[in-house]
Order: structure tokens, then C-alpha cells, then sequence
């Protein structure tokens, strides 16, 4: 029998800032209440104070399944407050089920509060006794450096809206977890390993993200005196949106906003010195360096480790989200590793040449994040990362025959470059006279082109590489590419129709892709599109509905909309779906699955996994261990599973004591 359970708790740590496990460690962090619940019974309420109740001791003690919510939380809780403080038995992760997880894995938010509208729950969290909660979970005030308490005796009306809102949450949960497929038993491996490697945590070298923080605050304040001798106190900090917006238009500049593209966008353009100046000091004092620096520090254990920085499952596909530090989107550095070493031999010593030698300190801060991520002493980082997988993997999956003979061959060095024959197959042009600035050309087509993209995307990701061209240059360019790749161009139609007729024709099953092991299967079932992936694993679509849908052109055409969480408002609302997002969503769930498998592949080798970053993964060894090292690793990694039988695939790695790009 499935035991539904919740905690709530409270702590002198904040949650959000700090992380589960600093927070679940700090001696203030407590228990307030425990609501469980067996089967369809009613949850039953433990409270500090109370004997643990015997049903539940025996339930574990026999092995028994607890599931819940957010269930790393309860998991955490229970074994590192609830067995000290409350002498709780020791919980097994074998025996903990996260419902969010397997929601996430059917497309469905992650908030529990969310997810019960979006499951048309009849019951709803409740959310006045989430205020109450919040309110309940932090000290009431500080007096003379002490920290006063919210007490039962002194808020009993408080206490019994908490109690009620922890049991509403059993009942939800287990309302919603009626609804939701359980992961398969492959993906409940991965998700085990998965907590392993967040217990296991990635070292964070303090004393350097320390000294680093310091210099950007003191770089900040430096660029804020600037600014306001600049503009003659009119803009107070370059923080100051709104100041430099009214500014820059004082002096004749039309501008909507200063965020961050519109600044890159306006910096391009004919400025006075002064306005250019501006923009540049907004530029620079924006970087993200600052807001990782100092997540790193707050979210870093006793021993200096960063725990649970990911989320199982946090994107659509499958794919791991960054959570915390969020070291999925770190920044690419421009500098040189052999820089980057330099600078941080710079910082620990305390030399003052950094930006003299290196450029603006929070520039140059940021092309070192990654450097900050470090090995314990006497052990070392061991890293390997697939060579462009999703280029790979989209030409596999749409049988782009000549593309997959183009890797396998490039892999076994008797190939060109990806990117030159791009150019090259695009333009019919002779691999010799495809230069460095048309590599650059194929290399934006390759990452821009895949997934049905047009001009804005060829636009959005040039930037990155430097390119510039005119949008009559970007559509010649994108035709270029669709002709050379025309079996790619036709996966995107018929994944498309796949999915349509699948929502049309309910229950019948529609396929797309060549018709061997990579082929994609679409059925409708219940209130969701589902996708089976070669692995075997599903994508979700929920609520799909075909609606008309006015084309570029002016024709009115079938269009395939599901609901989903924007991921900019956090918004559950209907978005449309189109071939190339088809291609996206699959190619991206397969560079995942591949990923998954060799994390386990690894992990039976005895690898320690401290990170993983898309189609990168990183290790910790010990120096002398001579049994542990980059081509066994990069070899584990590429093993072709027999789902993935046909794929091109190639990797390389590196070692050393910080993290690197």
C-alpha cells in the first residue's frame, strides 16, 4: 500500500536562497507537523512531541512506499531532522516516489497548487493556508540578536489553518498521483542515480568565489560613480532601468527599455559618446557573475559542496533543469583556459593587474564561473562531452544519410568539418574553397537551421558567433540549407501529420521517421498526445486540440495546439505545435536517453558523477588512479545502446582541478 505523506517545517535558513541541503542541516531547522496518509484513508496528523505512530514504523520497516510531492524534500527531512530530533526509522530512497517527477515527465507543471489545475482537480491546495505556512516557517522577529519563534500557544488559530492546509496537500497529491503514470522502471534508475549524484554535490573553491564576489562589488560601485558623474547624478547606478531610459532619451535616443538585447541591439548602432558610454556601463555592470558568485557561497555545504543543483525531468523532453547555482546556463567564456588558470593563480594572491591585462573584472569573472567548480583536494575532475549530439542525432533520426556518412567519416579522420561541409553542401562549393568565414556561416546554420528556423533564429544565434548578414542574406541562407538537407526538411511534415492525425483520429497509432528503430509513434491517450521515442520512452502533450490557424501566407491550415507552462510567465496555457518543434522536442529527448544511459553505464563502472550539463558529464577521481581516466570515459560514453543502433557519435574530455569549457 502507497503511504501519501507532507511535511512542514521551519528554519532560520531560507529555503529558496540557500537550498534543501543547507537548509535541512541547520540545527533551527525543525518539524512542525506531518500529515501521511495509507491508500484512500484519511491522512492522519503527527505532531512534534507525539509517538511516532506504529502503522507508519511498521510500513517502512517492511519496505513500504512513500510518496510524495516534491519527495527529495520529504526524503531529506525525514532522514536528517526526523531521525535525529524525533528518533524516526532511517527511510531508503528505494522506497520514496516523487509525484512531481512523474508529472514533469507527462508535461505537466511542477507546483503542486498548478498541477491541480491543470489536472482539473476537484480539490485545490489551499492556498490561504499557504500564507499562513510561509508566515509559520520563518521566525516571527529578532530581539536583541535572538530569534522569537511563532508558538501554538500564543497562535493556535495559526497552528490548526497550518495543520489543515499539510493535510489538503496529502489529499491533492494523492488526488493528482491517481492521474499521473508512474515513470517506467528504466527511468526510476536514472532517477535514483540522480539523487545520488545531488547528495554527492560538486566542490565550490570558496576562498577564490570569496575574493571574486568582493572585486565585482567593489567593481560595481566603481561603475555606479561613473555613471552618476557621467549623466550628472541623473542616473544613480547602472541597476537604475528606468533612470537610464529617461536619460538616454533626454539626450534625443529613442529607446524602449534597457534590457539586455536592446542594449547589445543599440550598441550597434551610430551613438554620441556619451549615450554609447551609458549603455556600456549598464552592459557591464549587468552580468550575471555576481547573482552565481553569490549563490555559490550561499548555497554551499560545511565541506564546501553544492548539493541538488538538478532537477529530474525539468524540461518537457525529459532533460535535466538546473536548479540553484543553475549551472546549466553558465556563460561561454571568450578567454583561453591557459588565461583563465592564470587569473585565478592572480585572484588567490590578491594581484591587481586582472583587468589590465584581461579586460572589464565583471566580464571577465563571468568567462571564469565555470573555473570556480573545483575537485577536492588529492582527487581530480574528469570530463567528456559528445561532439555536436544533436546535430547528430536530428540527421540520424530523419535519415539525412549523407550528413550521418559525414560524422562517421569526420570521427574516423577522413572527414572535413562539419561546419565547412555545411557551407560547402548548402552552396555546392568545393570543400577547398569554403573559408574561415563561411565555417562561422555553416557553423550558425547548423545550430540556427535544425528545427524549422527562419531568419530570426539565424539572426538570434549569429550573434553569438559574430556574424552579421541582411535578412534577404539570412532567407538565402536558410533555403540554402533546407536543400541540402531534404530529408530533414520532410521529417519535419511528416511529424507534423504523424501528430495531427493521431489527435484527429483518437486512438489509432501514426508513425513518422524511417521504419526501423527509429521510428516515432504518435497515439492519443486519454487527455494526452503521446510520443514514443526509440528508447522506448514517451513524450506528452496534454489536452492536444487541432484548431485553424492562419499561415504566414494568409491560408487558414489545421493547426495541433497542447497545453504547457510558458517558461517565461510560468503561465498553464495552449501553444502550438509545428514540425520543427516535433524535431526539437525528439531530438533532444533522444540526446537525454542517451545521456541517462550512460550515467548508469558509468555508475556500474564506479564513477563518480559530480555534474552533468546537456551533452557533458564530469566526474571525480583520485589523482593516482590510473584504472579511471578520459578514454575509458569518453568510450563508456559513446556505447550505443541497441535502440540507438546506426548513430554517429564521438567524444573527448579533459581533466584537471577546476571545471572548464
Amino acid at each position: 500500500m502507497k503511504v501519501h505523506l507532507d511535511f512542514e517545517t521551519k528554519s532560520d535558513i531560507d529555503l529558496q536562497k540557500r537550498g534543501l541541503a543547507v537548509y535541512a542541516k541547520s540545527p533551527l531547522t525543525d518539524i512542525l507537523c506531518m500529515a501521511y496518509a495509507f491508500g484512500d484513508s484519511a491522512p492522519e496528523l503527527w505532531l512534534p512531541g507525539m509517538p511516532f505512530p506504529n502503522d507508519l514504523e511498521t510500513h517502512i520497516s517492511e519496505g513500504g512506499e512513500i510518496h510524495a510531492h516534491n519527495a527529495p524534500f520529504e526524503f531529506t527531512i525525514w532522514n536528517i531532522v526526523g531521525v535525529k530530533k524525533y528518533n524516526f526509522p532511517i527511510l531508503n530512497i528505494g522506497q520514496v516516489y516523487c509525484n512531481m517527477v512523474s508529472g514533469y515527465s507527462m508535461g505537466l507543471p511542477g507546483k503542486l497548487e498548478k498541477l491541480a489545475i491543470a489536472l482539473n482537480l476537484d480539490v485545490k491546495k489551499d492556498m490561504a493556508g499557504s500564507r499562513v505556512m510561509l508566515q509559520l516557517s520563518k521566525p516571527r522577529k529578532i530581539e536583541d540578536g535572538n530569534l522569537i519563534w511563532w508558538e501554538k500557544k500564543d497562535y493556535p488559530e495559526k497552528f490548526e489553518k497550518l495543520y489543515a492546509y499539510c493535510v489538503q496537500d496529502v489529499i491533492v497529491e494523492r488526488e493528482a498521483g491517481k492521474l499521473i503514470k508512474p515513470i517506467s522502471p528504466q527511468e526510476r534508475r536514472v532517477w535514483l542515480l540522480d539523487q545520488d549524484i545531488n547528495a554527492r554535490g560538486i566542490k565550490i573553491d570558496i576562498e577564490a568565489v570569496a575574493l571574486a564576489e568582493k572585486m565585482i562589488l567593489d567593481e560595481k560601485e566603481r561603475l555606479d560613480l561613473e555613471i552618476r558623474t557621467l549623466t550628472g547624478g541623473a542616473v544613480e547606478a547602472c541597476s537604475s532601468a528606468t533612470q537610464i531610459g529617461n536619460y538616454l532619451r533626454d539626450q534625443g535616443l529613442e529607446v524602449d527599455s534597457v534590457a539586455k538585447d536592446q542594449v547589445i541591439a543599440l550598441l550597434d548602432s551610430a551613438l554620441s559618446d556619451v549615450c554609447r558610454r551609458v549603455l556600456e556601463l549598464r552592459q557591464e555592470a549587468a552580468k550575471s557573475s555576481t547573482a552565481k558568485l553569490t549563490a555559490m557561497l550561499l548555497r554551499s555545504c560545511d565541506d564546501g559542496r553544492a548539493r541538488n543543483t538538478l532537477q529530474f525531468n525539468g524540461a518537457g523532453t525529459g532533460r535535466w533543469a538546473g536548479r540553484g547555482i543553475m549551472l546549466h546556463n553558465l556563460p561561454r567564456p571568450k578567454l583561453k583556459q591557459k588565461e583563465i588558470e592564470e587569473i585565478f593563480d592572480a585572484l588567490i594572491k590578491g594581484a591587481e593587474w586582472i583587468d589590465v591585462f584581461h579586460g572589464a573584472i565583471t566580464t571577465v569573472i563571468a568567462d571564469c564561473l565555470r573555473g570556480f567548480l573545483i575537485a577536492e583536494e588529492g582527487k581530480q575532475l574528469l570530463a567528456s562531452d559528445w561532439s555536436n549530439i544533436e546535430g547528430r542525432c536530428l540527421s540520424w533520426l530523419a535519415d539525412e544519410t549523407w550528413k550521418i556518412k559525414a560524422f562517421a567519416d569526420f570521427d574516423n579522420g577522413i572527414g572535413a568539418d562539419i561546419y565547412k561541409l555545411s557551407y560547402s553542401a548548402s552552396f555546392h562549393l568545393s570543400l577547398d574553397k569554403v573559408e574561415d568565414q563561411h565555417r562561422q556561416i555553416g557553423k550558425v546554420l547548423e545550430l540556427s537551421m535544425g528545427y524549422q528556423g527562419g531568419v530570426v533564429a539565424f539572426h538570434s544565434m549569429a550573434k553569438n558567433y559574430g556574424v552579421k548578414v541582411t535578412d534577404e542574406r539570412a532567407n538565402e541562407l536558410k533555403h540554402a540549407w533546407r536543400n541540402a538537407h531534404p530529408k530533414i526538411v520532410s521529417y519535419w511534415e511528416k511529424l507534423n501529420t504523424a501528430a495531427l492525425n493521431a489527435v484527429t483520429y483518437p486512438g489509432k497509432v501514426f508513425s513518422a521517421g524511417p521504419k526501423d528503430h527509429r521510428e516515432i509513434k504518435y497515439k492519443v491517450d486519454g487527455s494526452f498526445l503521446v510520443c514514443r521515442l526509440p528508447s522506448g520512452r514517451c513524450l506528452y502533450y496534454p489536452f492536444p486540440q487541432v484548431k485553424q490557424k492562419e499561415t504566414p501566407w494568409g491560408e487558414m491550415r489545421d493547426s495541433l495546439t497542447y497545453m504547457t507552462e510558458n517558461s517565461l510567465t510560468k503561465q498553464w496555457e495552449r501553444s502550438h505545435f509545428y514540425g520543427g518543434l516535433a524535431a526539437e522536442n525528439i531530438t533532444q529527448a533522444v540526446a537525454r536517453d542517451f545521456l541517462a544511459e550512460a550515467l548508469l553505464r558509468l555508475d556500474e563502472r564506479g564513477y563518480n558523477v559530480v555534474l552533468h550539463v546537456h551533452d557533458e558529464i564530469v566526474c571525480e577521481t583520485d589523482l593516482n588512479d590510473k584504472t579511471q581516466n578520459i578514454k575509458q570515459l569518453s568510450e563508456l560514453m559513446c556505447a550505443l545502446p541497441a535502440w540507438a543502433k546506426g548513430l554517429p557519435i564521438a567524444a573527448s574530455g579533459w581533466s584537471g582541478k577546476r571545471f572548464r569549457k
